[in-house]
């Protein structure tokens, strides 16, 4: 067992943790996360949709979640190996995922007539996001907690769509239909697909400022709540229709107290660029010195290149051009991937062994839905537990993306490579053919190969070449839609 000795210490003392004891960016090689001085590659599942688990205490069981979570952890048994889950805070009253849920806790306080004092705020959620949040510190569980999301901000009348009574914007607590702060003569109870006029508050814009105290308050409220859990990360926002002046101003704001800031745009674009604006987009945050990380999961899923090979190829040139820039910029840090969306068996290894060789600082699997069948939910699992296991095994933090190392490889073929160019690789090689050759530029020497199914973890052949040419040919075993090799050079 693993699992932290720092349960009994809770939120009360979380203050008096050592400084070592928290996710940060890893010194010697920050595109990656480090617990205290460890490197750490975050790996998750999911057993039901909902990311609003604080809000939603009969419908999202996430006492049993991060039970089966932190299970899968202790069994990968790796310091190098920590969970992932994100939450939202509050609830965006998008159930269109969960069916009917039994009942809403926000933060803010419930008036009789149904509507919310957002100047005042709900002990019973406070009491409960702190439960869970030391309940993942306990199971070695890194949580995301998202500031705003903007399907509840701009899915309503006038906005990318409307989800009726009670779903988006229409069930926001911060619209003036459900609060007892302001009228209609503040904010409108209508939105926008850009622009909303939620998004418009700040004081270098509408100078809304009724509106924006309130969304100060509840900020302020939420960093005292977690500033001293030492394993959150900040996202600015979910699948963000914002622009980056919004993203901007918060990642400012809380970067002060909480370092650990991030920003997820939405994007639906084959360039990566954001939905709403251009400059909202994961490059432009990975080149900004505000950010602590980026989430860069809407850049690079199913939504920009549709199959699983797609995103394994395609996606991951889009990943290491992220790293590229940042390095040419002087400003390297995580590329987190908080959400895959191809879930099982039909796929989901292909992506997520990606996301690893590929050199982002996690991968998670996004769903499933409230419709899933549970052998989806084990698959998940098991996936992760296959991975997870793999990747305890390499030295990760020391190595990166060197697609040029692959010299050749026969037509209908991929593949991406992560290594140090020295004595260390993890290839992802995608639709091999048996007794087809692949030829790598290595050093010289004796380099012992094995030849993995990630599908199963088990290894099919294990083989020791020594070559006295800078070109290593190696031969393909079997035909295969989906192989990981690992190469490590043998000492004479």
């Amino acid at each position: 067992m693993i699992r932290f000795f720092l349960i009994a210490l809770l939120c009360l003392t979380c203050s008096s943790l050592p400084a070592q004891n928290q996710i940060q960016t890893h010194a010697k090689n920050p595109h990656y996360f480090s617990w205290g001085s460890t490197p750490v590659f975050l790996i998750g599942a999911a057993g039901f949709h909902s990311w609003a688990p604080v809000s939603r205490p009969g419908t999202a069981q996430m006492e049993q979640q991060l039970e089966r979570m932190g299970n899968l952890i202790d069994e990968i048994n790796s310091p190098h190996i920590m969970g992932l889950v994100r939450w939202l805070p509050y609830d965006p009253m998008n159930h269109l995922h969960d069916g009917t849920v039994k009942r809403v806790l926000q933060p803010w306080k419930l008036e009789a007539d149904g509507r919310y004092d957002l100047s005042q705020f709900s002990p019973e959620w406070e009491t409960r996001l702190k439960k869970l949040l030391e309940s993942a510190l306990e199971k070695r569980i890194i949580v995301v907690l998202e500031l705003w999301d903007d399907w509840s901000v701009t899915r309503g009348p006038e906005g990318a769509y409307d989800p009726g009574d009670n779903f988006g914007w229409n069930g926001h607590p911060f619209n003036p239909n459900n609060n007892i702060n302001y009228g209609e003569q503040s904010l409108p109870a209508s939105t926008l697909a850009c622009a909303a006029p939620f998004y418009q508050t700040l004081p270098s814009k509408s100078n809304n400022q009724e509106v924006f105290h309130y969304q100060k308050l509840y900020i302020d409220r939420l960093l005292g709540i977690i500033e001293n859990y030492p394993h959150v990360l900040l996202n600015v926002n979910n699948e963000s229709r914002a622009d980056l002046e919004w993203s901007r101003f918060w990642a400012d704001y809380v970067k002060a107290r909480f370092p650990m800031i991030g920003d997820m745009p939405s994007t639906n674009r084959k360039d990566g660029g954001g939905e709403c604006e251009d400059d909202f987009n994961p490059m432009t945050l990975a080149l900004d010195e505000l950010y602590g990380f980026v989430d860069i999961s809407q850049g690079v899923s199913g939504h920009e290149f549709n199959s699983p090979q797609a995103q394994a190829i395609e996606g991951g040139k889009r990943i290491r051009e992220y790293r590229e820039a940042m390095k040419a910029n002087g400003q390297v840090k995580p590329l987190l991937v908080s959400k895959d969306y191809t879930r099982d068996e039909n796929g989901g290894d292909i992506v997520i062994w990606s996301r690893f060789i590929n050199g982002t600082a996690s991968t998670r699997f996004h769903r499933p839905a409230a419709e899933t069948p549970v052998s989806v939910v084990d698959y998940q699992h098991a996936a992760m537990l296959r991975l997870g296991k793999f990747v305890s095994r390499l030295p990760f933090w020391e190595l990166s993306p060197h697609s040029e190392l692959l010299s050749s490889l026969p037509d209908g073929m991929a593949a991406n490579v992560l290594s140090n160019g020295v004595d260390v690789l993890a290839i992802q090689l995608l639709d091999g053919k048996a007794n087809a050759t692949m030829d790598l530029e290595l050093p010289e020497g004796r380099w012992k190969i094995s030849w993995i199914n990630p599908s199963t973890a088990l290894q099919m052949k294990e083989e020791t070449i020594h070559h006295s040419n800078k070109r290593l040919s190696v031969q393909i075993p079997a035909d295969s839609p989906h192989l990981i090799v690992h190469m490590e050079k043998v000492n004479e």
